[in-house]
C-alpha cells in the first residue's frame, strides 16, 4: 500500500516529466513560428491562402502548414494546463 508521501513523490515526478515535455513543445512551437516567418513567401501564391502575421511581417501558409501551427499551439496549451494542474496538485497534496 502506498503511503501519502509516496503519492506526493509520484505527483512531483509526473509534474517534472510534464514540465519537460511542455518545455519541448513550447520551444518547438516557437521554432516553427520563427521558421515559417523567415522561410515562407510574403506574397500570396497558388495554394498559399492563409495570411499570417509573424513579427510585423505577413507570410502566406498552405492549409497543411496552417493546420500544423494550430495543432502545435493547441497541444502546447493543453500541456501547459496539465503541467500547472499537476504541479499545483503536487504542491498542495497532503503529506
Amino acid at each position: 500500500m502506498l503511503s501519502p508521501s509516496d503519492g506526493k513523490q509520484r505527483l512531483k515526478r509526473l509534474a517534472i516529466v510534464l514540465g519537460i515535455v511542455m518545455l519541448f513543445a513550447m520551444v518547438s512551437t516557437v521554432y516553427l513560428v520563427h521558421y515559417y516567418g523567415e522561410s515562407r513567401p510574403t506574397v500570396q501564391q497558388l495554394g498559399r491562402t492563409h495570411a499570417v502575421k509573424i513579427h510585423s511581417r505577413t507570410v502566406y501558409l498552405t492549409k497543411d502548414e496552417y493546420a500544423l501551427v494550430l495543432v502545435t499551439h493547441g497541444i502546447t496549451v493543453v500541456l501547459m494546463g496539465m503541467f500547472m494542474g499537476m504541479a499545483l496538485k503536487a504542491i498542495f497534496a497532503k503529506n
